[in-house]
Formats: structure tokens, sequence, C-alpha cells
């Protein structure tokens, strides 16, 4: 996910150099940056002109930086040392844990697989190769043959070529089976794959709940928002007993109303209608944009519950026909809230965890906000950011080198959770850059 500095860069600068070489940095610079094929160089963080950090050859192990040859820029105790990957570390959470620091009236979380990762849970890729072991080798290539489909780890032109094919021309039978029955099989995969039991190591989605729900209560209540099916962000509420609103009544069973999102629980001092309400702590809003493995669709009144044993949970596959699905609901009034909580034009900061910037609708919303919302700031976090084949990340990661309003950052989720500051106080000073986060690059 991400793309390099030229060897020019990487220099060992004292604190004037660090500077002056900032200052240097132009917009086409910033381009080769984001469009280099390079090994040699990575970029680990980026908030405008003056706020980068690129190292020489990394490795490293689960997205964790573990060695570097060089650091750019280098602050030398002593004459001859080397930079390490301490330093580097250092250097970046210093940078992110200011930007952080600094106090906003609204709080929203997008959350994408690679959140997801750090505890178990597949990516893509992996999720093609448990595809394909389940269906057989054989079987597979069959069908993939069958559908002409070319495009490895492509999930979603992969389902949606099958359904097409499924459609427009006869269901196929391979092996004895129809074409429409694999495409099951793998859907069950899917959310086999994506249900996740209590996570035995590091949680990170608690780690960083804890730290988000110590805001004022008189505060907006944080809002994470979500692409995964898992459900991770309610294991992990439970565990530090925090509330979700997440659409549905509190009643059972419980029933979805977009209304319920206006909702807050609220602690009555007394009993006296005219004492003032106190807004209970550990309470945030949960949406989950491309549905969830514990909703379920009734049959017979077409309304929509929570079931955690739901046999044909209602999700939004990745395919090509997910942006229509996202049109119905609950999926309607999900992406409705979240673009409504990115036009709050009073200090509005969206982090986004683990997001790859390959869904148009919510690029699209993003880019909105970016262009038109003058209190807006975005915070993006991806171990592997500036490897990334995302046209939309790439323009985002350009724009960062030009713009405080965007700040990218290279560190796992868990680790981020870790080193997640307290939150303070800033300015509202905030510049304004159009552009367009659309992956066909119009």
């Amino acid at each position: 996910m991400s793309e390099p500095l030229e060897n020019s860069d990487f220099i060992t600068t004292t604190p004037v150099q660090k500077a002056e070489k900032a200052e240097s940095v132009k917009p086409e610079d910033a381009k080769k940056v984001v469009a280099a094929k390079s090994d040699e160089s990575f970029l680990l963080y980026v908030n405008g002109k003056k706020k980068q950090i690129a190292v020489k050859n990394p490795e490293f192990d689960k997205g964790r930086l573990t060695y570097i040859e060089d650091l750019q820029p280098f602050f030398a105790r002593n004459e001859g040392d080397k930079p390490t990957v301490e330093d580097a570390q250092t250097l970046k959470r210093g940078l992110y844990n200011d930007f952080f620091k600094k106090p906003f009236k609204n709080l929203l979380v997008l959350s994408g697989a690679g959140s997801s990762v750090d505890v178990g849970l597949p990516l893509m890729t992996g999720l093609w190769k448990f595809v394909k072991d389940e269906l057989g080798e054989k079987v597979f290539d069959k069908i993939c043959s069958t559908i002409k489909h070319t495009a490895e780890w492509d999930f979603e032109l992969l389902i949606s070529r099958l359904e097409g094919y499924i459609q427009y021309n006869d269901d196929t039978e391979i092996e004895g089976k129809k074409l429409s029955s694999y495409r099951e099989d793998i859907l069950k995969v899917i959310r086999h794959h994506t249900n996740i039991g209590e996570p035995s190591g590091k949680f990170p989605h608690v780690t960083f709940l804890q730290k988000l729900l110590q805001r004022k209560q008189t505060s907006s209540r944080v809002k994470v928002f979500t692409l995964n099916y898992d459900l991770l962000f309610e294991k992990a509420a439970n565990k530090i007993n925090a509330v979700i609103i997440d659409g549905f009544s509190f009643t059972s069973p419980r029933t979805f109303s977009g209304r319920y999102f206006d909702y807050d629980i609220v602690q009555r001092e007394g009993s006296k209608v005219n004492e003032e309400d106190n807004f209970v702590t550990r309470v945030f809003h949960l949406y989950k944009l491309h549905g969830s493995l514990n909703w379920q669709k009734e049959t017979d009144t077409s309304e929509i519950i929570i079931n955690d044993k739901a046999v044909d949970p209602l999700m939004v596959y990745p395919r090509e026909g997910k942006y229509k699905d996202s049109y119905g609901q609950p999926f309607f009034e999900m992406i409705a809230r979240f673009q409504r909580n990115l036009r709050q034009d009073n200090d509005t900061l969206l982090i986004c965890i683990g997001y790859s910037f390959n869904d148009n609708h919510i690029n699209a919303a993003i880019e909105e906000a970016i262009n038109q919302n003058p209190g807006f700031r975005i915070a993006v976090v991806d171990p592997f950011f500036c490897r990334t084949s995302s046209k939309a990340f790439k323009r985002l990661i350009a724009e960062a080198f030009e713009s405080d309003k965007i700040m990218i950052v290279s560190e796992t989720f868990t680790d981020f959770a870790d080193y997640f500051p307290e939150i303070q106080t800033y300015d509202n000073e905030l510049r304004y850059t159009p552009i367009n986060l659309r992956n066909d690059g119009q």
C-alpha cells in the first residue's frame, strides 16, 4: 500500500536542515513520492509541508517496523550516531500525538478490514485462499475459467462476474453442482471467516474505545462507522461496560429504525422534571455501513432485527452491485448518517483505520468534507499506506504533503491504540485544498 521517496531525499539532517528540507517539498515532488516504484524508501508519516518522516530499506514484521538503514529527518545526539527503529517510532509517535492532542467537537471513526487483521481476521487475499481451499483448486479454477475471471485476489470482480453469468447465461453445472450453489458456498466462507470469537491476544478495539470514551459527557458522542461485518466493536464495548446506540431498539426483539440514532441515555438526579439531565458516560454510536453478522431480515414482516444466530445475515457482500445495495435499508440510513456527520462544520475529525479507499461512495463523502467543510480534519492509519494501489488513496497522500488538514501515518491498529493520546486543544485555522477521491481519476 505505498510508494517511496527518492534516494536523494534520504540524508541525515540537523534541526536547521530539517526545516529547509521540509520547505523544499513541492507538489510535483509529492506526486513522485506516491508514484515511485523503488522498494528502497518508505513514508512513515505525512501531515503538511513541514511534517514528513521517511525511512530507507525498512523491514516489517506483521506491519510493525523492525529495521531501517536511514531516517529523515534524524537528529543525532552524538557525532557518528546512526538512526534506529526506536528513533523513527519516537519521532513518528511524537508528531501524531501532537496532532491528536487537540480538542474537537465531533469525533468520527471509520474502520475498514485492516483494523481487524491484528486480532486474526483475514484480508481479501486471505479470504480468496480460504474459498479456493474450501471449493478445491480444480473446481475453483473451472469456475474462474467458465466466467472468464483472471484477476487473482479480486473478490469483488469474481462475485460480480459469477452473479452476472448466472443471471444472463445458464446456471451451469461444474462437477455436478450449479454455479448458484457455488456462489452460496463462497458467501458462507466469507461469513465463517469474518465471525471470530473472543480475541485471545491483544484487543486494540478495547484499548482504543477506552481512550475515545473518556471525552466529556457534554461533548457529542463518539461515532464509529465500520465497513466490517464482525462483532469486534460490540465485544469490546461489553468488556468495558460501554453502551452502544446502533439504530436498534432496546426492546426484544431488537428492531431497526433510524430514529434510535437520535436517542441518548441520561441519568436523572431525583424525580423532578426540571432537574438537569446528566448524560451517561461510555456511550457511543455504531454504524455498520455494510451490514453485520447478527442482522436478520424477517421474511414475514420485512423488519430488521438483531439475531446472534442469524443463518443468512443481512450484509453487503464484496461485488460491483454493493453500491446499489447500499441504497436499501438499513444501509441507506447508515451512509446518510455518515455523510451528515462529515458535514458538521464545528471541528470535526475523522480517523480512518485500515480503510483501503476502494469504495467510491465512501470516498465521495470524504472528498466532499475535505473540499467543503472548513472545520474538517482527517487522520488515516495504515502500516503500508504508501504502497497503496488505490488511485483515491494516492491522491489523498499527495494532498497530505500540502495540507495540515490531512494526516497519514504508518502504524498497526494495535500500536496506534496503545499510543493514541489524551485529547486537549487545537486551533481552528485549517487550510482549504480541493481534492478528488474518485478511483476513476476524473
